[in-house]
């Protein structure tokens, strides 16, 4: 193209082309770049869902709209259930198999542990001796042998006999959850303050929440309220990290993120692996089939605006127990 100062040869100035207009939306320069979705905030779909690549702040949200679901459908029962209510179907056959158990062999004194009994020994050597005939005659005075007849005829003691019934036993554990008034934090700032200062794995917040879904829905070992679901959690995620991690924070650490005392969480812990039988072992398609709930539940919190699992168990009816066990279990059937 000419330059505007140029001239042409007969004197004319030659045709100026201007420049073509300017195309935002074809410069690379210019374009408006789409801010990034943030992974660590993103909750995924179910099809795309891989508990291996599921950042762990993903699985903290699910696991704690799974409580939540839990806590809106349980509504507020108390520690200690009726007296008249029927026995806590829990601890998967333990008193069956306690009292099929047979003790009859063992003693708390080790010293009046029956004691084998001692074949008789006889005198070596000859029948007769200088000409006398010697009758055999075991060596073991007649003392002993009267000792140990009355030993055997003496009553063994049974461990465990005088213990208490399973049903009081459990009662006492699932009490040491609850607090007298629910706690001012929510459960999703409580999840978040521990994940601040104590971050975990996806796997050991979901394997809490599958613990804590095995106790409350399949098992109603323990029902989950406002009252015992943050110290429920805290102690699910104690031992799932124990049990699932080669490392673990100190005990004194998570104490005071938790907001107990040290004495407190041990207990708590303690509590906790009794409650699940210590059947901690978990699975990649448990942990996913489990996140596949969590998800399906949030998704159906989503529609509701929050509202989907509002219900609310009446309080002054004699079978309370009964009626949260099954208000518990709507939250797989609807999921």
């Amino acid at each position: 193209m000419a330059s505007p100062n140029e001239t042409s040869a007969d004197g004319a100035l030659p045709e100026y082309c201007p420049p073509p207009p300017p195309n935002p939306a074809a410069d690379v320069g210019l374009s408006a770049q789409s801010p990034t979705p943030d992974l660590e905030l993103a909750t995924p779909s179910v099809s795309s869902l891989d508990v291996f690549k599921l950042p762990p702040i993903s699985a903290l949200k699910l696991v704690c709209a799974g409580i939540e679901a839990l806590v809106r459908i349980t509504g507020d029962i108390p520690p200690t259930p009726p007296t008249s209510g029927p026995q806590t179907p829990n601890m998967r056959g333990m008193q069956e198999e306690k009292e099929n158990i047979v003790r009859s062999h063992s003693l708390t004194d080790l010293s009046k542990h029956r004691r084998p009994s001692i074949p008789f020994a006889f005198s070596a050597g000859s029948d007769e001796y200088d000409g006398i005939n010697l009758r055999k005659r075991p060596i073991a005075s007649l003392e002993n042998a009267e000792r140990e007849e009355k030993e055997e005829k003496e009553p063994y003691i049974i461990i465990g006999a005088n213990a208490e019934p399973l049903n009081l036993q459990h009662s006492a554990i699932t009490r040491k959850f609850y607090s007298k008034k629910p706690p001012p934090i929510s459960i999703e700032d409580y999840l978040i303050r521990i994940h601040k200062f104590c971050p975990m794995s996806t796997g050991v917040y979901l394997a809490t929440s599958v613990y804590i879904h095995r106790l409350a829905v399949e098992e109603r070992a323990i029902p989950v309220t406002r009252r015992n679901c943050h110290r429920l959690l805290l102690a699910g995620l104690r031992v799932a990290m124990k049990a699932l991690e080669d490392l673990s924070y100190p005990h004194r650490r998570f104490s005071k993120v938790g907001g107990v005392s040290e004495n407190e969480l041990a207990r708590l812990e303690i509590s906790f692996c009794f409650l699940t039988n210590f059947e901690l072992r978990t699975t990649k398609e448990m942990l996913l089939d489990h996140a596949l709930t969590l998800k399906q539940i949030c998704s159906s919190q989503g529609a509701f605006g929050g509202h989907g699992f509002d219900l609310r168990l009446p309080l002054k009816t004699q079978n309370r127990g009964v009626i949260a066990k099954e208000g518990v279990q709507e939250v797989t059937a609807d999921a």
